[in-house]
């Protein structure tokens, strides 16, 4: 019996997902994290994912650059 749902995930969803908590992370933790994430968002788009793999790219960018400002402010 065929799945039903066999062939409708992109195959970058796993990449976009990653990204995206990558980038949750690297806001918390560490600035490369948001990095990682904006890779992770580009292998995601060029495997089909459009939307999730921009959505994962833009918090990347936004993450690297904010994991900057609470890094100043937690050591200053």
């Amino acid at each position: 019996m065929a799945d039903a749902d066999a062939g409708t995930t992109p195959e970058g969803r796993p990449w976009s997902i990653t990204g995206l908590v990558l980038a949750g992370l690297g806001l918390a933790m560490f600035p490369i994290g948001g990095l990682v994430g904006i890779v992770c968002g580009g292998i995601a788009r060029s495997k089909g994912e459009g939307p999730l793999g921009l959505a994962a790219i833009v918090a990347g960018v936004g993450s690297f650059f904010a994991s900057f400002g609470v890094a100043a402010l937690v050591l200053g």
